[in-house]
């Protein structure tokens, strides 16, 4: 299972409380065999306003060819799951009986993005779907320095 550790320092000359700018962020996608990189991309970019740096593409290991194209079209890491880890990711909203049949998990665009930044991640944007395909947001809570 993929993890992010994050990479907070502190530095003396700070301020007492700090807000940290960068969140982690993660894009899930799910889609079926039909679907296409392009029609990943046009509902990545129809659902997400901006994309920061860091930011992680994830999907279920079935589907690395069209995550590796989508990926490298955006410029982002892809981070994969077997449907084993998908199925037990905590915090999906959508259930799909469909996803369930054919990949073995109730939810894969959700669970990716979920199961990538590891168990403090929080769905931002649930589910929207697109043609043949589907795509979440999760994030990392904002970190507030001491």
């Amino acid at each position: 299972m993929a993890t992010y550790d994050a990479d907070y320092s502190m530095d003396g000359d700070q301020a007492v409380t700090e807000i940290i700018q960068h969140q982690h962020l993660s894009i899930g996608i799910g889609c079926s065999s039909r679907a296409t990189s392009d029609d990943v991309i046009r509902l990545i970019e129809s659902s997400v306003d901006s994309i920061p740096s860091g930011t992680v593409i994830a999907t279920l290991d079935r589907r690395a060819s069209i995550g590796e194209i989508v990926a490298l079209t955006l410029g982002l890491r892809l981070v994969l799951f077997p449907a084993s880890i998908l199925a037990s990711v905590n915090g999906i909203t959508t259930y799909s009986s469909l996803a369930l049949a054919k990949t073995r998990t109730a939810n894969v665009a959700e669970a990716s993005a979920l199961a990538s930044l590891g168990p403090s991640a929080r769905l931002i944007a649930p589910q929207t779907k697109g043609r043949f395909c589907t795509c979440a947001v999760a994030a990392l809570p904002i970190a507030v320095r001491p």
